[in-house]
């Protein structure tokens, strides 16, 4: 095979590879959680919640569609979505995307071996017959971009901030993932589902969430 022909077939390789992983894509979401010892969450039907709106966010629409995707969330928990008069914790929330950065990597390209004639000279005369020779896996440098996407939610307790203005935190979760796809409205789908999978936890640790594209969670936050 000429190096012409060799190159040409790595890069068509590594276009189809792409393609495959965008179709059948899952992504990794790496949560941190930490509970405050002095004020459990009370994690119990009907317990009643605010979620409350970065009313200075860059883009207040996107705020209010993280706040809806993140009462529906707590819908499927058990909380009860209250106004901010009463409720028993105020529930704030970030998120963003990181700078870009350009990381190698290596993709495995197999290469099915060819045939080869064997000859057999016996007393009977000449044979041939044809065998398979075994293929050979190399692997393939490229480069690609990436960047962090993340989202921290802190819950805090209600009658503390009305009382005294004190924000006692109860429960911080942090959820990020690292990734080529740079769309963070979509990123966000699974970065509540993996944070929400870990909810009101002290991890001790960063645990590893694997969720699938078809997730039926993600799917349901990506209804419009």
């Amino acid at each position: 095979m000429s190096s012409r022909i060799t190159i040409a077939f790595i890069k068509g390789a590594l276009l189809l590879l792409l393609i495959l992983l965008q179709g059948c894509a899952s992504y990794t979401v790496r949560v941190d959680g930490f509970r405050n010892p002095d004020k459990p969450l009370t994690i119990s039907p009907g317990t009643t919640i605010h979620v409350v709106e970065d009313k200075e966010a860059k883009n207040p629409l996107l705020d209010k569609e993280v706040t809806g995707k993140l009462e529906s969330m707590f819908k499927a928990k058990g909380y009860t979505i209250s106004q901010f008069d009463n409720p028993v914790y105020y529930v704030l929330h970030g998120y963003g995307i990181g700078h870009e950065r350009t990381i190698t990597r290596t993709m495995p390209l197999y290469q099915p071996g060819g045939t080869a004639t064997v000859t057999k000279t016996g007393p009977k005369g000449t044979s041939y017959s044809t065998v398979q020779l075994p293929g050979t896996t190399t692997y393939v440098p490229y480069t690609t971009s990436v960047s962090d996407k993340w989202l921290s939610l802190k819950i805090i307790d209600g009658k503390d901030y009305r009382d005294s203005g004190k924000m006692t935190d109860i429960w911080i979760g942090e959820a990020y993932v690292t990734g080529e796809n740079g769309d963070l409205r979509d990123i966000i789908n699974y970065l509540i589902v993996g944070i929400f999978d870990h909810f009101g936890e002290n991890t001790g640790r960063k645990i590893p969430v694997n969720i699938p594209q078809d997730d039926p969670r993600v799917r349901a936050l990506s209804v419009p």
